[in-house]
C-alpha cells in the first residue's frame, strides 16, 4: 500500500530542497580550487577569455561569499 502525499496548491519549486548552507559552501570550495589551478595553468580552453586578475578577483568573491554564508546568524 502507498502512503498518501500531501500534495500542496504551490507551485512545485516551493516545496523542493533547496542547497543548504553546507552543501553550497562544499560546492563553492570545490569551484575555487578549480579556479585555482586555473591560474596555475592558463592555457586552458578559456585562458585568453580571463585575466589573471579577473581568476583573482572571482576567487576572492567567491570566498567572501562562502566564508560570509558559513557565519551563524547570518544569511
Amino acid at each position: 500500500m502507498e502512503e498518501l502525499i500531501e500534495q500542496f496548491p504551490e507551485d512545485d519549486w516551493v516545496d523542493q530542497d533547496l542547497l543548504t548552507r553546507d552543501l553550497a559552501g562544499e560546492l563553492l570550495d570545490a569551484e575555487i580550487e578549480a579556479e585555482k589551478e586555473r591560474l596555475e595553468f592558463p592555457e586552458d580552453a578559456d585562458g585568453s577569455l580571463f585575466s589573471h586578475s579577473d581568476r583573482q578577483r572571482r576567487i576572492a568573491a567567491m570566498v567572501a561569499i562562502r566564508d560570509r554564508h558559513r557565519e551563524p546568524n547570518t544569511l
